[in-house]
C-alpha cells in the first residue's frame, strides 16, 4: 500500500507488519530546519520509505530514499544555484538510549518516543546531512582557493627574525 501523504510520525513495527509504503513528493517549506539552510523555497523533495523486519532479531529497519533539487548560493561567486539531493539511509528505530549507543554503524538510530516515531524530523535530519558544507558549483569548484594543501614550513630563526617583539627584548628594566 502506497501513501501519497506525508505523516509527521508513525509506529515503526506497524508500519512494517500492515506493508505500508510512503512515497510522497514535498515542498520545501513543509521542513522548516531545511528550508532555512536553502536560498529559497524552489524546488520539492520526492521521499520514498518503505520498512522491513529481520525475523531472527526481530529487529525493524526503515529505508529512506530522498531525490530532488534545492537552490543553495555557491560560497564562491554568491550566486544561486541548483543542487540535486540523492540520499539512501536506513533508520534503526530504538526504544531506549542504551540501543542507540548499541547500534550498527550501517544504519542511523531514531529514538522512537511515546507517540511514535518522529518521521518528518528523521527525514529532515536526513536532507540536512545531504547538504554540502561549502556549496560550490561551476568554475568555483576548479578554483585553487578552495583546494587544501601543505603550509610552508618556517624554521625557528626566521620565525624568531620576524617577530614583532624582538625589539623590547632588549628594554628590560633592572
Amino acid at each position: 500500500m502506497s501513501s501519497r501523504r506525508f505523516p509527521a510520525s508513525l509506529s515503526p513495527n506497524k508500519f512494517v507488519d500492515q506493508g505500508k509504503e510512503i512515497d510522497a513528493t514535498l515542498e520545501i517549506d513543509y521542513f522548516e530546519r531545511f528550508r532555512q539552510l536553502l536560498n529559497s523555497s524552489k524546488g520539492e523533495i520526492h521521499c520514498k520509505i518503505n520498512g522491513e523486519r529481520v525475523k531472527d532479531t526481530r529487529t525493524t529497519s526503515l529505508h529512506v530514499a530522498l531525490t530532488g533539487e534545492v537552490e543553495l548560493v555557491c560560497q564562491g561567486c554568491t550566486e544561486p544555484f541548483m543542487f540535486k539531493l540523492d540520499r539512501q539511509a536506513v533508520l534503526r528505530p530504538v526504544y531506549s538510549e542504551e540501543q542507540m549507543n548499541n547500534a550498527p554503524d550501517d544504519v542511523e538510530p531514531v529514538l522512537v518516543g511515546e507517540d511514535g516515531l518522529d518521521i518528518k524530523s528523521a527525514v529532515e535530519d536526513e536532507l540536512i546531512l545531504t547538504l554540502p558544507l561549502i556549496p560550490l558549483f561551476g568554475e568555483c569548484k576548479e578554483l585553487e582557493t578552495y583546494q587544501s594543501g601543505e603550509l610552508p614550513e618556517e624554521t625557528i630563526e626566521q620565525a624568531e627574525k620576524d617577530n614583532p617583539f624582538n625589539a623590547l627584548k632588549d628594554l628590560k628594566f633592572d
